[in-house]
Formats: structure tokens, C-alpha cells, sequence
């Protein structure tokens, strides 16, 4: 079976790059199309029935502009009912990209966003949108992904992550129909059916991580429950074998920690949700040194910025060391603070989350507001704590970080203030947190078909069934 992959980002492929590997080990040729950036990041997989190639990135018939404003508007609309009404930033996004695709000039975002927030109610949200909905139906297929398609001659089409604001994949999906050919979407990262855009055209299956994304995909998306398999989450699959490269003893004396006391990590998040977090972390660094526990008051704080995040945290070459792991790639260890026990550790992609599951392990406690890593962390079976910051408008807007609070249902215990805060960290220091509840949420969110079993041959099953035309596996 020939099975085409569109991304939007080869970078992507990372994510479910096992399950890929899977599906060329069983004998299929795989096709990896990247519509937008560097072809040799696919070539990573290195296996002679994997290719990576171009894929048309965006319209340009006559149909572009009128595409383009349907769809944002579509996107824009979802952000108009309840569930989103913190969601501020996501809806402002939104909206903005929103105005640029119908008018070319979003500098009237700022003069329309609340006229149109109290203009409609629930009913005329769904009216509206449904509305939308039928005029896509009146779209052509893109004649150069039409043609992108009928020169690849796929048995199956895959495409990640289709729901970004503004994405072009739907007409891939929309010409596979066409063309007779089973289509999926494989879901590239837990938060991306809550807080992107919408399915403009839904595939044949949706594969999902979790009971919770399956839900997301009937409701917020009107899939057909018939079409969603649940999988889990191949991109941790990694994290799961991972073992701790380094000894404890040897980072501490390479951060200049003492190791008799406590590490505590900082998981910092993406300037999107967080833009003022660097600020922030100075702050809660003075909060944690007034502790009166002295496990907190003295213990070791680690901070890692977010991948995309780095530069903000950027020293001179001379006030970093790096941390002594085998191979070139190394990490970078700066200290921007004037606490001599709080460091800012960085990475490469190559170690990046080597990097990162040493840094857990070697913890006591995790704080932060990186969603992602909050979830590896509970996978490594440390606890996880957050404060609410007045500055991060992107954090309780967003309903995937809500999904992850002990009080929803998961595994990470928020504070109101610094107080409440302080008093959770000190727990956890004393050892005092729920071993059980972790993994009862890594099980739940992360491999919802069981601990011991990776998730990328599930993914491979999925799409291999869709491939022959055998129907979804729906978890009861």
C-alpha cells in the first residue's frame, strides 16, 4: 500500500515518526509531502521505502481569496460560544487572522472584536456556522492539489495537523474524496482539536489520543463518532524507554548545585501563552527563596525555556558551561540570575528531550505552564504545580490546560497565589503527593489501551485498517 502524508512542517514528522517507520517495516511505501519547509528533516527515517517530497502549499486559483475568508471566518466563528469565553487570546487570533483574509486590513480588529462578541448569541453562532459550513461544500477542489494527488496515485492519504487557523490540508482531503482514496487525520499534539481551527472537511478517520480528544472530535468538530479510533500518543513513545543519561551527582557539580538539597524544574511555555513569563519567573524564584520550609527556600531551581522560546533567554557565551553528556550535542547551561542555585538549561533538537527527561528525573517537583512537558513529566512520575500569572492570558483561555487540573481529572495541582503555592512545593519536597493519580492520568491521556503497550504499532493498525476498508476501532 502506497500511503501519502501531508504536513504541514516536516519538523512534525518527529512526533509519529515511529509509527511511520512501522508502516515501511511492514512493507508499505510511504510519501512524506511537506507543504512548507526543509525535505531533509524527513530524510532523518532513513529507510528505502520512505521519500519525502513537495506539497502544493497554498491556493492560487480563482478560488484562493474566497477560500481563504470562508474558512478563517469558520475558524473565527467556533471562538463565539461560551466554552470559549476566556479564551480571549485564542479568539483575538482568531479574529485578526480572520480580518486580514476578508479585508486585508487588520488593523480594524481592535475597533470590530467586541461589537462582534455582543452581537451573537449561542443560537446564532450555530446557525452561522453551519451556514459556513455548507457554503465549503461549494469550494472546488485546488486543481494543484488535485494534481499533487493524482501524480502520487495514493491507496491512502494522511494528513497532520489539518486544523491549524488558516490551513490549506482540507483540500487535500477534499481531492482524495474525489478520488476515492480513505483519508485520516492523525492528531499531532493533544490540544490541537480544542485550540486551533476547524475540520473543513473531515477525513474518513481521526485518529485521537484519548477519550478526551475523541469527544473533542464529535463535539467540537461534528465527526462522526464511527470515524475516531483512539490510539494514545506515539510521540511519547520515547519517553516511556528513556533512561537517565547522567548521575545526579554529576549535574549537580556541572550547575554548581549542592546535591543533598532538592531540584525543582520550571517548565516555561511559548511566548503565545506566556509573553511576559521571563518576568514572571523571576518572581516566583524570590517567592520560593522566602519559603519558610528550608527544603524550598534552599533548593535547586532549573528553568527550561520553551523550544521556541530560547533566545529570550539568551547570555553571553562566558556565563554558560555545558553539561558534560556524551556525544556534540550538548546541553547549555546559563545563569541570567543573581541566585547562584537557579540556572536556565537549553538544548539542541538532537538531545532536546533526553535533555528534558534528565532534567525531570533528577526533580523533586515540576512547575510551569508548557502543557507538553507538564504531561512528560507525569509520564516520568514526578508531580506537577502551577500558579495562576495575570500575565499569561493564553493559560486559563485555553480549555486543554484546564483538561489537566487535578479537579478535571488530572494530574496538576494549581495554586491561586504564592502562599498556596509555596505550601504544594513543600509537600512534594517531603515526598508527600499522589504516586497512583499520575498514573492513573498517563494511562487515561497518554495510553489509554495500556501502560506496557506502545502507542506507534496502534497507530500503524489504525491506518493500515482504514487502508483495507475495515471500520474504525472505537474504544467502548
Amino acid at each position: 500500500m502506497k500511503i501519502l502524508v501531508v504536513l504541514n512542517r516536516m519538523a512534525h514528522v518527529r512526533h509519529f515518526d515511529r509509527a511511520i517507520r512501522v508502516l515501511a517495516e511492514r512493507g508499505h511505501r510511504v510519501v512524506l509531502a511537506s507543504q512548507e519547509d526543509d525535505l531533509r528533516l524527513g530524510e532523518t527515517l532513513d529507510h528505502p521505502s520512505i521519500e519525502a517530497v513537495r506539497a502544493p502549499q497554498r491556493r492560487v486559483d480563482d478560488w484562493t481569496h474566497a477560500a481563504k475568508a470562508l474558512r478563517r471566518t469558520r475558524d473565527f466563528v467556533r471562538y463565539l460560544h461560551p466554552r470559549y469565553a476566556e479564551a480571549v487570546l485564542l479568539r483575538r487570533r482568531a479574529f485578526t487572522t480572520m480580518v486580514g483574509a476578508v479585508s486585508g486590513r487588520e488593523d480594524e480588529v481592535s475597533t470590530h472584536f467586541g461589537e462582534l462578541l455582543r452581537g451573537m448569541n449561542v443560537q446564532e453562532q450555530r446557525r452561522l456556522d453551519k451556514v459556513l459550513a455548507k457554503l465549503e461544500t461549494a469550494i472546488p477542489i485546488d486543481p494543484d492539489v488535485h494534481a499533487f494527488v493524482s501524480a502520487q496515485r495514493p491507496d491512502l492519504l494522511v494528513v497532520s495537523p489539518l486544523v491549524g487557523v488558516g490551513f490549506s490540508q482540507a483540500d487535500f482531503v477534499k481531492s482524495a474524496r474525489q478520488q476515492g482514496v480513505p483519508s485520516a487525520l492523525l492528531v499531532f499534539s493533544w490540544d490541537n482539536l480544542s485550540n486551533k481551527g476547524l475540520m473543513h472537511e473531515v477525513p474518513d478517520r481521526v485518529i485521537v489520543w484519548n477519550d478526551t480528544q475523541r469527544e473533542e472530535a464529535t463535539t467540537l468538530h461534528q465527526c462522526p463518532p464511527e470515524r475516531v479510533v483512539v490510539t494514545g500518543a506515539p510521540r511519547f513513545d520515547a519517553f516511556f524507554e528513556m533512561l537517565p543519561l547522567i548521575p545526579r551527582q554529576t549535574l549537580c557539580e556541572s550547575i554548581g548545585f549542592n546535591p543533598q538539597r532538592p531540584i525543582v524544574t520550571y517548565l516555561c511555555s511559548s511566548r503565545f501563552v506566556a509573553g511576559e513569563e521571563r518576568e514572571f519567573v523571576g518572581r516566583w524564584i524570590a517567592a520560593l527563596r522566602a519559603s519558610a520550609d528550608p527544603a524550598l527556600a534552599q533548593c535547586g531551581i532549573i528553568v527550561r525555556p520553551h523550544p521556541a522560546g530560547v533566545k529570550e533567554w539568551h547570555v553571553e557565551p562566558r556565563e554558560v558551561v555545558r553539561w558534560p553528556k556524551p556525544g556534540r550535542d550538548k546541553a547549555s547551561i546559563s545563569k541570567p540570575f543573581a541566585d547562584p542555585q537557579a540556572v536556565v538549561m537549553t538544548s539542541t533538537l538532537q538531545n532536546a528531550d533526553q535533555v528534558l527527561f534528565d532534567t525531570v528525573y533528577h526533580s523533586a517537583a515540576v512547575v510551569g505552564l508548557n502543557t507538553s512537558a507538564e504531561i512528560e513529566a507525569a509520564i516520568v512520575g514526578r508531580p506537577v504545580y502551577t500558579i495562576l500569572d495575570p500575565a499569561a492570558e493564553g493559560q486559563k483561555g485555553t480549555l486543554h490546560f484546564h483538561y489537566l487540573l487535578r479537579e478535571h481529572g488530572g494530574h496538576v495541582s494549581l495554586a491561586a497565589d504564592f502562599d498556596e503555592h509555596r505550601r504544594q512545593l513543600a509537600a512534594a519536597l517531603a515526598g508527600d503527593f499522589d504516586r497512583a493519580a499520575l498514573r492513573t492520568f498517563v494511562r487515561a491521556f497518554v495510553r489509554p489501551n495500556g501502560l506496557d503497550r506502545p502507542v506507534s504499532p496502534l497507530v500503524a493498525d489504525a491506518i493500515e485498517a482504514l487502508g483495507v476498508g475495515e471500520p474504525a476501532m472505537v474504544r467502548s
